[in-house]
């Protein structure tokens, strides 16, 4: 996987989280793995088809995903904001992912990204692809966000 991929990540979480919510991610790991399987216990999971072929699988807890509910829609009370988190946590998916794959695609090649799908619960058990993942770990001031970057190349372009 290329270190490229990784990179429009980065940039697309930490503008998104900044203009959006209104808070600032800072990296604190990226590793590798063999699949995107999440290790917290609120998944939001895109695919990608096009040039670019694979998932990108975001990975919260619930704390960090209500608080990015409460930024997103505020003056709301907590039993209706707990009502729209996976609306709001698949919303900024999707926020992320569109960008990162508007500068994947460049010119040149054309990347689909399915709707999100949202996952909870830590006793769930889902199958990943095994595609090689760069797993990104970020930290802010309301917790911490994960985002599972999976991809091969050489799909429809």
């Amino acid at each position: 996987m290329k270190a490229e991929y990784a990179n429009v990540f980065i940039r697309g979480a930490t503008t998104v989280f900044t203009q959006e919510i209104g808070i600032n991610l800072t990296r604190k790991s990226l590793t590798k793995k063999a699949a995107p399987v999440p290790s917290l216990p609120i998944s939001i999971v895109i695919g990608i088809t096009g040039g670019i072929r694979g998932q990108v699988v975001y990975s919260m807890d619930s704390n960090f995903a209500f608080a990015v509910t409460k930024a997103m829609i505020p003056n709301k009370l907590p039993s209706e904001l707990k009502k729209l988190t996976n609306s709001a946590v698949s919303e900024i998916a999707n926020m992320i992912t569109g960008q990162a794959s508007i500068q994947l695609a460049g010119e040149d090649m054309i990347i689909h990204l399915t709707p999100p799908a949202v996952f909870s619960g830590s006793d769930m058990t889902v199958d990943f692809l095994s595609i090689p993942t760069i797993c990104l770990s970020f930290i802010s001031e309301i917790g911490s966000i994960e985002i599972n970057v999976a991809f091969t190349e050489g799909g429809d372009s």
